[in-house]
């Protein structure tokens, strides 16, 4: 678009932008105009600046395409070809704008290739955010609509909301009221004069007040004001309104709107029964027919006109020629409306091809949906049954783990019952050991020596001195075994105190030495529960003396809070407890853990071979 430069600059020596733009805006521009400087113009309808561009198209060598925009703007056809290979330019708009007017100024063709054009025009300055150019092209799709006769208001509307989306000037308002007037009218053939219509006219009338009379936009308001007044047979109001609309068209510019007020003038006077104006004014309309569409619009006037007047010959004879004009022209077929009916029929058609296609297509893929569905379904459930299934079984084993361990837990508190049983039966048979011990064959040593000692005999007889000797020692063996046996060893001194008695016992022996470490023993346990872990404890050395071969055993006491820690440890060979016959083991070592788990207590083995064990019991007190 560089060569639209110079065409701006020669616009702008001449000083024909003056009308287009207000001159503090146009002094602060001189040099910066663009192609929306050029429409924004063109979208005024200044006549001066208007009549300037036709008349001196030489000015345009260097840029050809505006030069040929213009000229068909005014009306002139011309065989164009669009040579720009960059899409999507503003050269590419003027091209599209070019191709739009052809179609418009061609009496031949259907206006669908305007409309079509007009439609790519809109999109591209959209897309470029050419603001003015945009609002050319809704104006010229606009203007293309409204000579339609019978027009859908669903196809105009969007543009005109377009274009007042965009408003931004006082010519904006003026475009959009005038195309609300005509656009409406069209639409209500009625023309019922609702509160909405008249309020529509009177703001027209308020805008255009404010007008000058050499702006086209004029000549446009008063055609559309002698519309209404016709339609609502205000003849002379019409005529007024026509002839000051049939000044104001450019004869050069608006060649085809010019010539449209000879016919409508001629209409009037002929709804007037002034016959003799108006085959006048239809003379002068038929000066500046083009194609079957004027001419048939011209010779039926003229069969009306003439059999008003009762000259039926020529009314016959009109009649018959706009017959023929009519044929041509195809009206039917040629209108914008039915053809764009006919692509949207077409489209509907397409529509309910691929509407068709799509249910078939929808269809297929239910099905496929639906089989895909029941597999998932089926894989699902088969997954659920395994799951179930495997499930069930895992629930089968743990219920029989349960129950093994139930039976274990049964068998354990048997056990410990019979332990119990055993302990205690050991100890009642001790103290019945014990008491017929002390009370029986000690009462009956004690009779025995009291005679002796009281026997009138010598005492100074070597074996008397000797029987004697051996009676007392018999005597004290037989009162130790009575306290040996008794668990009266716990009853003032308590459990320490039996423990210390028992190694220093057997350290006296000479063959093992065992010492006892105590740490915060304080007040005495339950007499039970003190028998319980002597007996433990007693087991355990027994242990060391039958089995370690060890030379020292190691005895540890302590507790803290409410709990009571017991280790023993030997210096012996120790011994790998996986391999231990436990059915030798008598009382034993799992006898002494099952006795601590009763007493809900912790047992512990540490065994290496070679260097000795340690065993640690914990116990709550």
């Amino acid at each position: 678009m560089n060569k639209i430069i110079p065409l701006i600059l020669i616009f702008c020596k001449l000083h024909f932008l003056n009308a287009a733009l207000p001159s503090e805006e146009y002094n602060s521009r001189k040099n910066e105009f663009s192609i929306e400087d050029l429409f924004r113009a063109l979208k005024r309808k200044d006549k001066k600046v208007l009549n300037f561009m036709i008349e001196t198209p030489q000015n345009w060598d260097e840029n050809k395409l505006v030069e040929k925009f213009i000229l068909t703007y005014s009306g002139k056809s011309l065989n164009i070809k669009n040579d720009n290979k960059i899409k999507g330019s503003k050269d590419d708009f003027i091209y599209y704008l070019i191709e739009g007017y052809q179609n418009v100024n061609d009496p031949s063709e259907t206006k669908l290739i305007a409309y079509q054009n007009f439609s790519k025009a809109i999109k591209l300055a959209d897309d470029l955010e050419l603001k003015e150019c945009l609002k050319f092209s809704l104006i010229s799709m606009l203007e293309l609509l409204k000579q339609e006769i019978f027009l859908d208001k669903e196809k105009y509307t969007p543009y005109l909301n377009h274009l007042k989306e965009v408003e931004s000037d006082f010519t904006d308002a003026l475009v959009i009221a005038l195309f609300e007037v005509d656009l409406n009218s069209k639409e209500d053939s009625n023309l019922n004069y609702k509160a909405e219509r008249i309020e529509r006219l009177t703001k027209l009338d308020s805008l255009f007040a404010r007008v000058p009379e050499n702006n086209l936009w004029k000549a446009e308001y008063y055609y559309s004001k002698a519309i209404q007044a016709k339609l609502k047979s205000d003849f002379e109001n019409s005529l007024i309104y026509m002839h000051k609309a049939n000044s104001l068209f450019d004869k050069k510019f608006q060649r085809k709107k010019y010539a449209t007020t000879f016919w409508q003038l001629s209409s009037i006077f002929y709804l007037k029964s002034e016959l003799d104006s108006a085959l006048i004014y239809l003379n002068e309309s038929k000066k500046y027919s083009v194609g079957p569409r004027d001419n048939y619009y011209d010779e039926r006037l003229a069969s009306w006109i003439f059999n008003k007047s009762e000259r039926f010959d020529s009314a016959y004879y009109y009649l018959d020629k706009s017959i023929k004009s009519e044929y041509k022209w195809d009206a039917k077929k040629n209108s914008l409306e039915s053809s764009l009916l006919s692509i949207e029929n077409e489209t509907e058609k397409l529509k309910n091809d691929k509407l068709r296609l799509d249910n078939r297509r929808k269809t297929n893929q239910n099905y496929l949906i639906i089989a895909i569905s029941l597999l998932v379904i089926g894989s699902i459930t088969a997954v659920f049954l395994q799951k179930n299934t495997t499930k069930k079984r895992q629930l089968a084993e743990q219920e029989a783990v349960l129950k093994q361990q139930r039976v274990e837990n049964l068998l354990k508190d048997q056990e410990l019952v019979s332990i119990d049983a055993m302990i205690a039966g050991q100890e009642k048979e001790r103290q019945k050991v014990a008491g017929e011990l002390h009370d029986d064959l000690g009462s009956l040593m004690a009779t025995i020596k009291l005679h002796f000692d009281n026997a009138k005999i010598s005492r100074k007889d070597p074996a008397l001195k000797n029987a004697q000797k051996l009676l007392d020692e018999a005597y004290q063996k037989i009162r130790g075994m009575a306290h040996s046996k008794n668990s009266g060893v716990m009853s003032d001194q308590g459990l320490l105190a039996a423990i210390q008695k028992m190694a220093k016992t057997i350290t006296e022996t000479n063959a093992l030495e065992v010492s006892v470490e105590d740490f915060g023993l304080g007040e005495r346990l339950e007499n039970s529960l003190e028998l319980s872990i002597f007996r433990m404890v007693q087991e355990l050395v027994a242990n060391a003396i039958k089995h370690a071969e060890a030379t020292k055993v190691t005895i540890q006491l302590t507790q803290y809070e409410d709990n009571l820690n017991i280790i023993v440890e030997d210096n012996g060979k120790g011994f790998d407890r996986s391999k231990l016959n436990l059915a030798k083991s008598g009382m034993g070592l799992t006898n002494i853990e099952k006795r601590v788990e009763h007493l809900e207590g912790s047992f512990t083995v540490d065994s290496v071979m070679g260097k000795g064990t340690s065993i640690l019991i914990d116990i709550p007190v």
